[in-house]
């Protein structure tokens, strides 16, 4: 313990100032009191002492029991000294104490002299034993091991030490008699780090706290160092970004607390540990060139090393970043050299990630590029990678040893570092040089190092591209596809690179279907191996896929998603976040939310004024258009369909969507022979959207014979087919039928408009067709119930609680046979047809033919609708 005085008439320490209150580990402390031993072990600066201190002087002034404090040090050289300085802390707190006794009695002896008296004072006695020694057979070890086998249940001893303590813990922890409060439990947390902060007078975010935790491991003395510094500068979050190991405050107070207490030889495995994110004792040995038997002290006496398991430990991160500090400038030539053993160790182990970081700290960029393209990892560099990442590693790297080697594994490294950091110059310039060495070879040689090529080829494929079936993407994608499942299991973002790369090529082609299957499955394999920058890319031209197919449900679930996942740098890509703006603008527009799908469209904008890209330009003047045809101003679609003509190359099937909005616009004109030549331009007139379209044309002719014969083969289309084109359908036929006065057909066809538009919340087709669906509503209520969440943001439906109006209700076309009113009967009796047939001695098609009779007469589609609206009608 350092810095804490002794009071002169207590045996406890008086507590500093400046406690930080620490709830849990005081929790800990009290319910260890009921067992023999509690063992806090730490770092120096991890807030044993003060942790300590504060419990003890919560409960020191309990009648029943006496807490006594000792702090080890020099002078406590026997037992005897031990017990003498025990006693004289218990004499002080009030404990009738016995004289030790003269001669030449036993340690054993003593310690049992004493435990027997003390435990007939009838009190509980707590011992704290600050500083503990890590030496084996220290007097401290002795002592307290000699208390707790002679002392009985009335003794409780804590035990404060910077490793584990030399007295046999394993006998107390198999008897459940241990409390253990180790280093990563003496870490502060968020209300501790606010504590101190708001002690040195410091503001920092939320964020910035977040960050200082981790970059000091939530070491106590290393926060409130940083908390010191940062009371002298005004800008507190700059500092927190800076701070390393390396601050001056932070090696001095380590050089002084750990490592000028380390004996010589100990203190230089440590050193040589620092340069490595973790270890264990193979690879201390290859570091220091032969077998390391100090390597269990070693990890027994620091408590700034933390046990990962399997033999595997780490440093805290602060204390990592000063021993590197301090032996580059104890031994700066040996550093390099440390690296490249590590290397090689790390290699030897198949540890890919760990090996490749420290080729790149030694210097030997050829290797390190080596190891990344050979062992099919660029995608690490890329950044696909989020636990395994090599992002950053060659930032480094010079130019002579990319441009200046006659191997293209730097040249392959480089490109894909360019394209993590969105470079495309230093890309382009990378894969020509890549490429010139590679076309020197022939083509069935270096394959290792041309799939390296293909995966930079894909992951630069955020968004479609014009595509052929040979196109470099088709060629990658197979390329990838063809590695042993072996590596593709090993690299499974290969695997959703593949996938994703052919799916987009299928966006581009218009094979959506195709393209949604293959992006999902890619997205899905993303995900499970934690591909986080795939992810991202892959959901918004999934997003894209399935908002164009009319799933806007599931185009929006992905849109959220990219939001949430999305990275800073990707929002001001080419591709990067415009393909999901453009996906939400769709869905926006689809669900009748257009100011909404204005403002996406005006951040797409910005985007492609920045970054120009052909296919997002053309989908974001689709999108527009079509948001201005919804909102009543086909002019103005008509002006911005034009506006897109120069832009080049554009798919086949955007080109015929584009040429299919311009037929709905003339037709919203009223000029219907310009739409129908369009349709006819647009071609596959076979298609739905081409007889949608044309029953369109067809209508703002007047020529609903010829509409009405388009829709009829339409009806009934493939639910392959997007779905808001299907409801489409179902709202030009409901419409037409509402205006020749079949209104039976008519409510049919609406209804199945509502249900199909209900699943995805479509609400665009409504909108467009309120002129004559607002009375239809009105007058039938009964239609419009089941469907007033999709309705009422339209304001199509009556007010809430509004009642029926019966006078408006429309009445059956026909009347009911007698015959159909007993089979409506026992519908009522929810009978099935069957027993209907077996009641009334008729065949089963018999009544499955006065079932439809019925539906049509009442305008229903089903049972359940047909016995409700037969009540509403008084028919029952």
């Amino acid at each position: 313990m350092t810095g804490v005085p002794l009071g002169k008439t207590a045996s406890l320490p008086r507590p500093p100032a400046w406690v930080v209150p620490r709830r849990e580990v005081t929790e800990r402390l009290r319910r260890g009191t009921g067992r023999r031993l509690t063992v806090v072990t730490g770092p120096p600066g991890a807030g044993k002492t003060v942790a300590a201190l504060d419990w003890a002087s919560s409960v020191s002034g309990r009648a029943d029991r006496c807490i006594c404090w000792i702090t080890c040090d020099e002078t406590i050289v026997s037992v005897r000294r031990f017990c003498r300085l025990l006693l004289g802390r218990l004499g002080q707190a009030g404990v009738d104490v016995p004289a030790l006794p003269d001669g030449e009695t036993s340690d054993e002896a003593l310690v049992e002299a004493i435990g027997d008296h003390l435990g007939r004072s009838g009190r509980a006695i707590v011992v704290v034993v600050d500083d503990f020694p890590a030496e084996a057979g220290s007097a401290p070890a002795e002592a307290v091991s000699a208390l707790l086998r002679h002392a009985g249940p009335w003794l409780h001893i804590v035990v404060l030490a910077r490793s584990s303590p030399r007295i046999p813990l394993q006998r107390y922890r198999l008897a459940g008699e241990l409390t253990e409060i180790r280093t990563e439990e003496l870490a502060f947390g968020e209300h501790e780090t606010a504590a101190v902060l708001a002690q040195h007078a410091v503001r920092l975010p939320f964020a910035a706290q977040r960050r200082l935790r981790e970059k000091t491991g939530g070491w106590p003395a290393g926060i409130r160092l940083a908390a010191m510094a940062m009371a002298r500068r005004t800008n507190p979050e700059d500092f927190v970004e800076a701070l390393a190991g390396d601050d001056q405050a932070v090696v001095d107070y380590l050089t002084e607390e750990v490592f000028e207490s380390e004996p010589p030889q100990l203190r230089g495995v440590l050193l040589v540990t620092g340069i490595t994110r973790r270890f264990n004792a193979d690879l201390v040995a290859a570091l220091i060139g032969g077998p390391c038997e100090l390597f269990p002290e070693l990890v027994r006496r620091n408590a700034f090393i933390v046990p990962e398991g399997d033999g595997w430990y780490r440093h805290l991160p602060m204390f990592a970043q000063a021993m590197r500090f301090v032996l580059g400038q104890e031994a700066p030539g040996e550093v390099a050299e440390l690296h490249r053993r590590a290397a090689a160790w790390f290699e030897r182990a198949g540890m890919l990630t760990e090996a490749v970081e420290h080729a790149a700290q030694a210097g030997e960029w050829h290797r390190a590029s080596r190891m990344v393209v050979e062992r099919f990892a660029v995608g690490h560099v890329l950044g696909l990678r989020s636990r395994e990442s090599l992002t950053g590693v060659f930032d480094a790297m010079p130019d002579d040893a990319v441009f200046g080697c006659p191997h293209p594994a730097p040249a392959i490294v480089r490109a894909a570092t360019a394209t993590a950091g969105q470079d495309d110059r230093a890309r382009d310039h990378a894969l020509t040089y890549a490429n010139a060495l590679l076309n020197a070879s022939p083509q069935d040689e270096a394959q290792a190092e041309r799939t390296g090529l293909a995966v930079i080829e894909l992951c630069g494929a955020r968004a479609p591209r014009p595509a052929e079936r040979t196109s470099p993407l088709a060629g990658a994608s197979a390329m990838v596809r063809r590695l042993p499942a072996e590596v593709l299991d090993e690299r499974p973002e290969l695997r959703a690179l593949a996938a994703g790369g052919e799916g987009t090529e299928r966006l581009w082609h218009g094979e959506l279907r195709e393209a949604a299957r293959l992006l999902r499955e890619a997205l899905t394999v993303a995900e499970d191996s934690g591909t986080a920058r795939a992810c991202s890319s892959l959901r918004e031209n999934l997003a894209l896929t399935e908002a164009l197919l009319g799933h806007t449900r599931a185009a929006a679930a992905l849109v959220a998603e990219t939001g949430k996942g999305a990275e800073p740098a990707a929002a001001s890509a080419g591709g990067g976040g415009g393909t999901a703006a453009l996906a939400s603008a769709w869905v926006h527009v689809e669900q009748w939310r257009i100011d909404c799908a204005r403002n996406e469209l005006h951040r797409v904008s910005a985007m492609l004024t920045e970054c120009p890209d052909p296919f997002l330009a053309l989908v974001h003047g689709l999108v527009g258009a079509w948001a201005d045809l919804v909102q009543g101003r086909p002019d103005r679609a008509l002006d911005g369909l034009r506006a897109l003509e120069p832009v080049t190359p554009r798919p086949r099937w955007l080109r015929r969507r584009l040429t299919l909005l311009a037929a709905d616009a003339h037709a919203a004109l009223g000029d219907g022979k310009a739409a129908r030549l369009a349709v006819e331009r647009a071609g596959r007139v076979s298609d739905l959207d081409s007889r949608v379209s044309y029953a369109r044309a067809a209508m703002s002719d007047g020529d609903d014979a010829a509409a009405a014969a388009v829709l009829r083969r339409s009806l009934h289309a493939s639910s392959d087919d997007p779905t808001a084109l299907r409801v489409d359908a179902w709202m030009l036929d409901a419409g037409l039928s509402y205006r020749r006065g079949d209104r039976s057909r008519g409510r049919r066809s609406l209804t199945r408009a509502l249900r199909l538009a209900a699943r995805e919340e479509i609400r665009r087709p409504f909108g467009m067709s309120r002129a004559w669906l607002r009375p239809v509503l009105l007058a039938d209520r009964e239609l419009a119930q089941p469907y007033r969440r999709l309705l009422e943001p339209l304001h199509l439906t009556p007010a809430a609680g509004a009642g029926p109006r019966l006078l408006d209700e429309p009445t059956p076309v026909e009347r009911l046979s007698s015959r159909e009113s007993d089979v409506l009967r026992r519908l009522e009796q929810m009978m099935t047809t069957e027993e209907i047939a077996a009641d009334l001695h008729l065949s089963v098609n018999t009544v499955k033919t006065h079932l439809k009779s019925i539906y049509r007469k009442l305008s229903v589609t089903r049972r359940a609708e047909a016995v409700r609206r037969a009540r509403r009608l008084s028919l029952l």
